[in-house]
């Protein structure tokens, strides 16, 4: 009897912590006050469970620009770097977060690229001056990037005290955060401004 009652309770756990889930909305401007697309939002808290098995993740290159140019990414995450220009690349970083070199190539190149240290990665090519991107790798499942009106929806939230995070390149001094708290199953809005401008190519 016992060995049948343990899985309704699990399955009764798992169903009121989802019933008591919220939505968070965080709107994010520039500092001009303007929706600010493509900003990285995560959550850190006592709420937030730990990070699974993160899916692969692409970084293309067209056009001599990187796609997506700003990229957010649990750690642990594999990143393939294909070439989609009729040029070959090399692509770099020597942030401390994940110092690495693909060597010049086509196509695709050998393996993909495990971002498994917490911190912004700035990419480049050595062969091509002006190609520039981002990856945020945070440590938490709870994460994504602003719609084209600024906007983020965190579904499912569950109730504890947080650490609301936002950032876009540009920002010298990391992410910008605040502590909220989720109650209950009551929508939660948030407003963030950051003090940098669009970057052109952004959402390519």
């Amino acid at each position: 009897m016992a060995s049948r009652i343990l899985p309704l309770v699990v399955l009764a756990a798992a169903f009121i912590s989802r019933a008591l889930a919220a939505d968070i909305t965080v709107k994010v401007s520039d500092a001009a006050g303007h929706p600010l697309p493509e900003a990285v939002v995560y959550l850190r808290g006592a709420g937030v469970a730990a990070v699974g098995a993160p899916a692969q993740v692409t970084i293309d290159q067209k056009n001599k620009q990187f796609a997506p140019q700003i990229s957010v990414v649990s750690v642990g995450t594999a990143v393939a770097f294909p070439n989609s220009d009729q040029i070959r690349h090399s692509v770099y970083s020597f942030s401390p977060a994940k110092p690495f070199t693909i060597k010049l190539y086509a196509g695709k190149p050998p393996a993909p690229v495990v971002f498994d240290h917490e911190g912004i990665v700035v990419l480049g090519c050595n062969i091509h001056d002006a190609m520039a991107a981002w990856v945020a790798v945070v440590d938490t499942p709870i994460f994504g990037k602003t719609d084209s009106g600024g906007v983020l929806v965190l579904h499912g939230v569950r109730p504890a005290s947080y650490e609301l995070a936002a950032w876009y390149p540009g920002m010298e001094s990391g992410p910008q955060t605040q502590t909220m708290a989720v109650t209950g199953v009551d929508a939660v809005s948030r407003e963030v401004r950051l003090p940098v401008s669009p970057l052109g190519n952004a959402g390519q």
